[in-house]
């Protein structure tokens, strides 16, 4: 199978691709990018001068700091050996990456042997290499290393490559593995089903592309971006769960997949182009999180002379005025299928509760507050002139003859109080000395 199937069905979409997945030797660039070779008003870069060596293309890659320090990129290999043991210099140059398609589509080879030189690996390097039956990395390289033939990076938490000559069907990522890397799985059509371990939270561009066997995905949570192309052309895929948390969707990931529903996590933000493109779907539900629709995302399907339409009876259901509504009804991409509106949700309070009757129940229990607040005044006001009552005293025959030959008020019956406290105090102390007699 050539290893441009994976970008078939009219999913090949102009969106650039993921950064690389390992530990790049960042310090170094191509020898025509460091010799000034790009316009100053050109957004293009030139093409990367080669170089040939035995079997091997190569291009120059040039330290920015220092230009007496260079090393060599492989491109391509023209050989037919199939087990190939990587060069570390080519033409007295420490070969320190691996283009985007140095290897890929190498049939034949069942072996690959890694020097200790190689910091870089591009993002297709062994694509649809259908015989490879083991990965080797010398024992002195910093970045990358091998476990029962499997490639790893960064320490054994990126499964870097997976040899697919050996035919696997059902396949558990091992514990601890954060990173699935670019191509990791790509044209493996014998693996029916992938299962991820918690912890994971990078999934690599076209990392399971052309895995035709695939008929179920689950995605753990942690995993956040979905790469472009990650599930392209996964033929008999008909069933996905994406994660809560789920923050990107990238160009083409479930382009021509046999998926005929998907729902989509309200975290969502960016559905990237043709993500879902060459699928049976008839519908799809956009959450009111999304705010980037890319351009024939959804709805849209491939005739078989490659032209792009977009089907008119596909539904998108979405909230009025976001992305979803501007989507179909916006005339950037005339798309023509149809927007149906969903009802907003009515906003509810922190318990919950109907917010519309909020102030219904705010201004009741104000009424209920003052309304004990008043029985409690009243109570209290009870039991205040009882307990002044209860202190009332008997008035002397002496107390009386003072009050009428002074012309004082007497007490008030009802609060047992008078106006002048001295001769309250008087009268207490003459009812205490008649008690005592």
């Amino acid at each position: 199978m050539n290893f441009h199937a994976f970008l078939r069905g009219g999913a090949v979409c102009t969106a650039a691709l993921a950064a690389l997945l390992c530990t790049p030797l960042t310090c170094f660039a191509d020898e025509s990018s460091t010799a000034g070779e790009i316009a100053a008003d050109s957004d293009e870069e030139p093409e990367a001068k080669t170089y040939t060596s035995g079997d091997y293309t190569y291009s120059v890659l040039v330290d920015a700091d220092d230009e007496t320090h260079r090393g060599a990129r492989i491109e391509s290999y023209s050989g037919s050996e199939t087990e190939i043991e990587i060069p570390a210099e080519l033409d007295d140059l420490s070969v320190v990456s691996l283009g985007d398609y140095a290897f890929a589509g190498a049939a034949d080879v069942t072996k690959f042997t890694l020097p200790e030189s190689v910091t870089e690996i591009g993002k297709y390097t062994f694509a649809a290499c259908t015989s490879l039956l083991e990965y080797v990395v010398a024992e002195e390289n910093p970045y990358f290393e091998a476990k029962d033939g499997i490639l790893y990076a960064d320490e054994g938490e990126s499964l870097m490559r997976y040899p697919i000559g050996r035919k696997p069907t059902d396949y558990t990522v091992p514990d601890g593995i954060l990173r699935i890397g670019h191509a990791a799985f790509a044209d493996c059509s014998s693996l029916t089903s992938i299962t991820f371990p918690d912890g994971l939270n990078f999934i690599g561009t076209a990392a399971f592309s052309d895995c035709t066997g695939l008929t179920e995905v689950v995605i753990p949570d942690g995993v956040e971006l979905i790469s472009d192309f990650t599930f392209n052309s996964c033929t008999n895929l008909r069933s996905v769960t994406l994660p809560d948390g789920l923050r990107e969707i990238g160009a083409a990931a479930f382009s021509a997949t046999a998926l005929e529903s998907v729902t989509l996590p309200e975290s969502l933000i960016v559905i990237g182009e043709q993500a879902f493109i060459a699928t049976p779907m008839t519908e799809i539900t956009v959450p009111g999180s999304v705010s980037d629709i890319g351009y024939s995302a959804l709805g849209w399907d491939v005739k078989p002379d490659g032209q792009l339409y977009c089907k008119p009876d596909f539904i998108v259901r979405g909230y009025a005025n976001t992305a979803a509504e501007d989507y179909v009804k916006g005339t950037e991409y005339e798309n023509i299928c149809k927007f149906e509106p969903l009802n907003e949700p009515e906003p509810q309070n922190a318990d919950g509760g109907d917010a519309e009757t909020e102030p219904e129940k705010k201004s009741s229990g104000v009424v209920k507050v003052i309304g004990i607040s008043a029985c409690g005044a009243a109570i209290l006001g009870i039991i205040a002139a009882a307990a002044l009552s209860g202190r009332k005293k008997k008035k002397t025959p002496a107390q009386k003859e003072e009050f009428e030959e002074t012309g004082a008020a007497e007490p008030d019956d009802a609060s047992g109080e008078t106006d002048a406290p001295e001769q309250a105090a008087a009268a207490e102390e003459e009812e205490t000395s008649d008690d005592e007699a």
